[in-house]
């Protein structure tokens, strides 16, 4: 068993709520979902697991990390699109890395990318 099969789905349907409403705002502003970006994402905890979680990074390319006074923020990235699934995806990985980790998943961003036009001449 992975951490992803002890996920609690009341928080990852939360997660996805707000999820959806990031999606139609980025729809509203002509993302082609279907674009590869960058897409990041932040985790927020103690200074020893955030040290940890940054040096066995699983798949993530490290940002930073940002003092936050009492705790640290990791910032780390994944390229992909933003087509419903590859979020939920995202979501799913981010959750299980809050669980195996022992720091808070605090979200995801991204910048909305126009699908590209081409004129013939």
């Amino acid at each position: 068993m992975t951490h992803k099969d002890h996920l609690d789905e009341g928080r990852l349907s939360a997660e996805w709520e707000g999820d959806v409403e990031v999606l139609k705002s980025l729809r509203r502003n002509g993302d082609d979902a279907r674009t590869r970006r960058p897409v990041d994402v932040r985790f927020v905890g103690p200074a020893e697991n955030i040290q940890a979680f940054a040096k066995a990074s699983g798949g993530w390319e490290v940002i930073q990390i940002v003092d936050l006074g009492d705790e640290l923020a990791l910032d780390v990235r994944r390229n992909q699109t933003t087509e419903d699934s590859a979020i939920r995806a995202l979501t799913i990985d981010a959750l299980a890395e809050e669980k195996k980790r022992g720091v808070r998943y605090d979200g995801w961003g991204t910048v909305a990318q126009k699908k590209k036009r081409w004129f013939g001449l």
